[in-house]
């Protein structure tokens, strides 16, 4: 019996995946991350699933997937991402499940073990941080910026119930009619879609001055989840586009000529100038990437009763027709439509930002979630490697 708890409990590991997708399922701390499928997506990592049970009894009472990689120096972390799955409220169960994983971390070598549960920051969660202390396991903080993370502590996620053109703004059904009237066109597939979607990544990457993924890992998460995930893309027909440019300049023109209000002129002769700039550029476009182009694109995974946008580029040589306010429309809609009541859009600033912004368009829910706890394996050496840990994040 273990001495902080009055019930008996067992910890081992796990080899009936089914056995494990099926309880973390009916969680309400469910993510994506601690299922099976996303191990085959990390399998970088060596990774493990761990199940506690009352004794003797085969119903799970907490589960997670628990990730092993090296550090700097021959040292060693864990990570349970978005776990552990489990009930907080219970003392007991809690002080099995710390105090064995701290004896698991050590078994693999690891100088901690970092976990980020899927519990808000509210009451609850500010006695969870309280009573994890207790425990010895130390909190990462009240952080504010994305970076500063492995997961996100603040998200905009969509509920079905609340995505309607009727409740969203006028602004928002502006800019979507504007990217429905630049000659879309929608697919929705995997694999077939994957390298054109890279290329959308690395335009982002370029713009946003960041490092995401490569078409490798893509594919790698499309495998992973075979019947639970699409790329949905918007290609722009830029032949289609140019001749309507073309044709509304040639109108301006002529309206130019006819005019006699001189302010009036003024003002049509800057348009006509934006127009001819305009056409310029789709001829550039099609002169470099073809009539056809890849404008805007999400990879999503819908799982449940939750779905998920994990990544999302744009060509900015078409920001200007919002063709990514199409591409999450696009995709927001098919998850409900493959059954998900919620949509998590992902990470978002703490107060202010661009992606907080653009997210905001589609009326979602904010969230705030706890943040990070590490669990030390080695008091003394914990401090040291944290930093190293932390200058080596700071590097990506």
């Amino acid at each position: 019996m273990n001495e902080y708890t009055s019930r008996e409990f067992e910890f081992k590991s796990i080899v009936d995946l089914e056995k494990v997708e099926n309880f973390i399922l009916k969680s309400p701390l469910f993510d994506i991350l601690q299922t099976p499928s996303w191990r085959n997506v990390k399998d970088e990592w060596k990774s493990e699933f761990l199940g506690f049970t009352e004794k003797g009894e085969t119903e799970l009472l907490a589960s997670c997937l628990v990730l092993t990689r090296s550090l700097p120096l021959g040292f060693k972390m864990c990570y349970i991402p978005r776990g552990i799955i489990m009930d907080y409220s219970d003392d007991e169960l809690l002080s099995f499940v710390v105090l064995n994983l701290k004896e698991y971390g050590k078994k693999e070598k690891a100088l901690f073990i970092k976990f980020d549960p899927l519990i808000e920051e509210n009451s609850e969660g500010k006695r969870l941080i309280e009573k994890l202390a207790l425990l010895g396991v130390a909190y990462g903080g009240r952080t504010k910026e994305i970076h500063e993370t492995i997961q996100f502590r603040f998200d905009a996620t969509i509920y079905r119930d609340d995505y309607s053109y009727e409740k969203l703004s006028k602004k928002f059904n502006s800019r979507l009619n504007k990217a429905k009237k630049a000659f879309p066109e929608i697919k929705i597939g995997q694999e077939e879609y994957s390298e054109d979607f890279a290329r959308l990544m690395t335009l982002t990457e370029t713009r946003k001055v960041i490092n995401l993924r490569d078409k490798a890992y893509f594919e790698k998460i499309l495998a992973a989840f075979p019947k639970n995930s699409a790329i949905v893309i918007v290609y722009t027909n830029v032949k289609e586009l140019l001749d309507e440019v073309k044709t509304e300049t040639l109108k301006l023109s002529k309206r130019i000529k006819d005019i006699s209000n001189e302010k009036k002129k003024v003002l049509l002769e800057h348009q006509l100038l934006e127009k001819k700039d305009e056409v310029n550029d789709l001829e550039q476009i099609i002169k470099t990437s073809g009539e056809i182009v890849p404008s805007a694109g999400n990879l999503i995974i819908y799982y449940g009763e939750k779905s998920y946008n994990l990544y999302a580029g744009m060509d900015d040589a078409f920001k200007k027709y919002y063709v990514s306010y199409l591409s999450w429309d696009e995709s927001i809609k098919y998850s409900f439509l493959k059954g998900a009541l919620m949509h998590d859009m992902g990470g978002v600033e703490a107060d202010s930002g661009g992606l907080r912004s653009f997210k905001k368009m589609f009326n979602p829910s904010f969230k705030e979630y706890v943040g990070e706890f590490d669990i030390p394996t080695n008091r003394l050496l914990y401090p040291l490697i944290k930093r190293l840990y932390k200058m080596r994040k700071d590097k990506k």
